[in-house]
């Protein structure tokens, strides 16, 4: 199903600005939505008063008032965003939804769709920064409107084993009671809360709270590269990869700083583990005091530079003390079951035709995110019968493919997969005698990209997990 025009029109807005612009997003109010706006910029005829009038329009309905600087500002902005428009590689809807998404391998939410952390909207109402006009997503995108007060667990990269032990505790007790466990993907503290909220899902047999990294940059340059295996196990494990950047942003410094306001926002309750007296961890809790969140801090020696950033905040009356690791509880609201995806009724909005996987720039490689670890169990205690619930001889042959693996006590990566299917003799493949349709209909190689887009697909039916970049027959 092609991609609705509102979302369509946020990811090209996005592409047009340079991480957040209040400018955009007061021209997308008064526009009536990213559709209206990019019509306005990109139309036929041109018409500055138009814009300008959009943009006043939405000023006024931001609360906020023009002057003579901001027009001119405006002006010169809708210059850069006009010079971005001639970049696009097409202004074919289907090719700019392919490039936008990495061919379909990453979902995109705009603030219409049910799916959409309305916390984030509180950026509006409480700064004068915009919030997102659209989030890339990898994993399960219902994940950040799974709970309605999420915790956020941030600190330094350089952790002491104590704030790893304060970060992986608080996050595993909040995931425990069901809560979202929101951080940065970063080494150290937010690491540490990142493998705390998937061990209480460990723990749970998958029914604790689950956990969301946010990113300053394009998804497909999303690190550090030491934490591949850890964003395979958000991905597909419940949670989710999100950046409100399009793919191929380099994360700058600057935008480290942007980023930390997102996971303020998406919070309710705001840890700092362990943090410096210049530390990111800081932005991210004066983001969250500004925006009306609760701040708890970890008290430390006050000999200890690592630990002076969160006795500022205590001392300062900007963030409460968390006592022990316990404390977490009360600070919480009361646990409950995580909210399922689609609950509302609404479509799911992952890609049908791909995994959650970030394309390589090198097709012959695997996807960024693969990591080579052992699958789970015996493969001859998994194995089915492959054909059941595919509907096509290329499904039924990436199936086979898997059940090859397993007998052969190897690694179903998507490489490993590839040389069973494209092996030429196809003997690993079939047990069947003769030659079949399945067989004509698997004459043609099979590329990465395919394979994805398979295991995509029989994932969504039900047919295959993924753990890890090591793909398994369900069990049954």
């Amino acid at each position: 199903m092609a991609m609705d025009e509102e979302t369509l029109a946020s990811m090209t807005l996005t592409f047009c600005i340079d991480g957040a612009e209040s400018l955009m997003h007061a021209l997308v109010r008064g526009a009536g939505g990213a559709a209206g706006a990019l019509r306005l910029l990109d139309g036929a005829t041109r018409r500055d008063r138009d814009l300008d009038a959009a943009l006043l329009k939405g000023l006024a309905r931001w609360g906020r008032r023009p002057s003579a600087r901001g027009m001119a500002a405006f002006h010169t902005s809708v210059d850069r965003w006009r010079a971005r428009l001639g970049e696009l590689p097409s202004r074919d809807p289907a090719s700019l939804e392919a490039w936008f998404t990495g061919d379909g391998t990453m979902w995109v939410l705009a603030p219409h769709h049910p799916a959409w952390p309305r916390r984030l909207d509180d950026l509006e109402l409480r700064t004068d920064w915009a919030p997102p006009l659209c989030l890339w997503g990898l994993g399960d995108p219902w994940a950040l409107s799974s709970c309605d007060e999420p915790v956020a667990v941030v600190g330094s990269r350089a952790v002491t084993d104590t704030g790893r032990y304060v970060a992986r505790s608080v996050a595993q007790r909040a995931a425990a009671a069901g809560h979202l466990v929101v951080s940065g993907g970063a080494l150290g503290v937010d690491a540490a809360a990142h493998w705390g909220a998937l061990a209480a899902r460990d723990e749970s047999g998958g029914d604790a709270g689950r956990t969301a990294a946010v990113f300053a940059g394009g998804l497909d340059h999303a690190g550090p590269a030491r934490n591949r295996e850890l964003f395979d196990r958000i991905q597909y494990g419940g949670g989710a990869l999100v950046s409100e950047l399009c793919p191929g942003t380099i994360p700058e410094a600057r935008r480290f700083l942007l980023r930390n306001r997102l996971i303020a926002a998406l919070a309710s309750l705001v840890v700092v583990a362990q943090a410096r007296l210049r530390s990111g961890a800081l932005n991210t809790a004066g983001w969250a005091c500004e925006l009306g969140r609760t701040v708890v801090a970890a008290p430390g020696e006050i000999t200890s530079p690592a630990y002076a950033g969160c006795n500022r905040l205590i001392a300062g009356q900007k963030a409460a003390l968390l006592m022990a690791v316990t404390d977490i509880d009360s600070f919480c609201h009361r646990p409950h079951a995580p909210r399922a995806g689609g609950e509302t009724g609404e479509p799911d909005i992952r890609p049908q035709d791909a995994p959650m996987a970030v394309p390589s720039s090198d097709p012959s490689r695997p996807t960024l995110f693969q990591a080579q670890r052992e699958p789970t169990g015996d493969g001859a205690d998994c194995a089915h019968e492959p054909a059941e619930g595919a509907s096509d001889g290329r499904e039924r042959a990436l199936l086979r493919a898997v059940d090859a693996c397993a007998r052969r006590h190897a690694k179903a990566t998507v490489d490993g997969l590839l040389a069973v299917l494209n092996a030429g003799d196809g003997a690993a493949l079939s047990p069947r005698p003769g030659k079949d349709a399945d067989d004509e209909a698997c004459s043609a190689p099979f590329s990465v990209a395919e394979v994805n887009r398979l295991v995509g697909r029989l994932e969504m039916r039900g047919l295959l997990v993924v753990e890890g970049g090591v793909i398994r027959p369900r069990r049954r």
